[in-house]
């Protein structure tokens, strides 16, 4: 499945429809989830005028599961927003290791203090690590292990054949702005009101395989999809993903499972 560099638009109604932020969470855990398996480049919250705002929630709980285990108590001060991060499942993606660093591995790294000759970082060894480039402090940023004994040397760098996570976006604009913002070359926006995926297939399939960069858009819990992205246009193809659904209506964390599933399938066969 090419997703090096798929963006997944989600609105911020997200977890508009509970009170319950056990459940917000999970919900939420979900879409990280499905982007994390399906090798999403990114998430990009965009604003839905409709519903509540909740888009720094979706944020931080986004980040905090793209976060290193090693990582996260630094990176996140306990806040009742996070009250329930316990219940989420790890992500057990390759820039998440559980072992013990290894001289030429790739880490994520936090950058502690910068000094004349260069900044220490924390990679989750028994001690901070040293890179001789002066970097913005207090940034989650990835590394490559150059030497390994008692001092611990890295380089800023990231693998370039591994999935390595995903970024999440917050636009604080309509789906439209968001679009703009993140320029990619083919839309898909999903609907059920839309064409049936097996009724446009290879359409979707031969250009989707050709961009580099495309991007998916799901509506949230209520409204779905804002109306001007059919009438203006905004997306390449409106697809219905799941025909003949059983359900009145399918969850926007159901939805993004079950569209990435189709795609994987659909990319992957030739």
């Amino acid at each position: 499945m090419n997703t090096r560099h798929l963006s997944l638009f989600i609105p911020d109604s997200l977890t508009a429809e509970t009170k319950d932020l056990k459940l917000k969470t999970y919900k939420v855990g979900l879409i990280a989830r499905s982007a994390a398996i399906f090798r999403a480049k990114r998430v990009v919250i965009y604003k839905d005028d409709a519903d509540p705002d909740e888009a720094n929630f979706i944020r931080d709980i986004l980040t905090y599961m793209d976060t290193p285990q090693y990582l996260r108590k630094k990176v996140f001060p306990i806040r009742k927003e996070l009250k329930h991060v316990g219940i989420l499942p790890p992500l057990r993606t390759p820039h998440h290791p559980t072992g013990t660093p290894g001289e030429g591995d790739f880490r994520q790294g936090l950058t502690l203090k910068r000094t004349k000759k260069g900044t220490f970082v924390d990679i989750g060894a028994e001690k901070p690590a040293f890179c001789k480039e002066q970097l913005t402090v207090n940034k989650v940023l990835s590394f490559k292990i150059t030497k390994l004994g008692k001092e611990i040397i890295v380089d800023p760098d990231q693998p370039d054949d591994t999935y390595w996570g995903y970024e999440t976006l917050s636009t604080n604009k309509n789906l439209h702005q968001s679009l703009k913002l993140v320029k990619p070359e083919v839309v898909v926006a999903t609907s059920r009101y839309g064409n049936p995926i097996t009724s446009i297939l290879d359409e979707v399939k031969s250009k989707v395989k050709k961009a580099n960069h495309w991007a998916i858009l799901f509506g949230g819990p209520y409204s779905g999809l804002p109306d001007y992205v059919s009438s203006q246009n905004l997306a390449d193809f409106e697809v219905n993903m799941v025909p003949s659904q059983g359900t009145q209506t399918i969850r926007t964390e159901e939805a993004v499972l079950s569209t990435l599933s189709i795609f994987n399938l659909l990319l992957n066969l030739e």
